[in-house]
């Protein structure tokens, strides 16, 4: 016995609404659940791998950083010892401005900073002619060009070589016999340094010697 047309159209029916039913919840899963699954993965990716982009990028900076700040701590070392007071200045201000929070050059821009200024003041008497006045012992080496026991003659010569221009300094020495008043042109941490700039005072003669004092 054959169906009846009515039951068939049911079937059909049925059969069409759960086809329907079936595409609505995979599409529901797909747009509410899959699919923005799938883009917090992808965001996730992307957000890693710039994480990782930009701390390798920080890495080659701090790198590069370090390079730089040790090499101008070189540079700044090299020429404090050299006494070379305004290159110092310049590196360690430029080392410091890498890293803030580092302490040597912040040490050692206070030593610059005092030496620079002692620059200044005596460049300031040089030109005021001014006379200095050494009587106690000062641990550097002096270049001596002229020298007398008499104190008045000492300064009638030194007060005459200032106005030329030159930065001088008059050393009361007690000897074991005499008092010598030394006229010096100018004072180094190290004799080696006061031997190599006797040359620059070869005009007052072949007298010019180092006194350590």
């Amino acid at each position: 016995m054959s169906e009846s047309p009515n039951n068939t159209g049911k079937i059909v029916g049925i059969s069409l609404a759960v086809v329907i039913v079936i595409v609505g919840i995979v599409a529901g899963w797909y747009g509410f659940i899959y699919l923005p699954e799938q883009e917090a993965k992808e965001k996730a990716k992307q957000e890693q791998l710039a994480k990782e982009a930009a701390a390798k990028k920080a890495a080659e900076k701090l790198e590069r950083d370090n390079a730089n700040y040790e090499q101008l701590i070189k540079d700044g070392d090299d020429a404090f010892a050299q006494e070379d007071w305004q290159t110092a200045y310049d590196k360690y201000t430029e080392a410091s401005g890498i890293f803030s929070d580092r302490q040597h050059p912040k040490d050692q821009l206070v030593i610059v900073n005092q030496k620079l200024a002692e620059i200044a003041e005596r460049e300031a008497r040089r030109a005021a002619a001014i006379v200095e006045r050494i009587n106690a012992r000062t641990g550097r080496y002096y270049v001596i060009v002229s020298s007398s026991i008499d104190e008045d003659l000492a300064l009638d010569f030194a007060n005459k070589t200032a106005k030329e221009g030159n930065l001088v300094k008059i050393i009361r020495h007690e000897t074991d016999k005499h008092i010598f008043f030394r006229v010096s042109l100018g004072d180094f941490a190290s004799k080696e340094q006061a031997d190599a700039a006797i040359g620059n005072f070869s005009s007052y003669g072949e007298d010019v010697w180092v006194l350590p004092y």
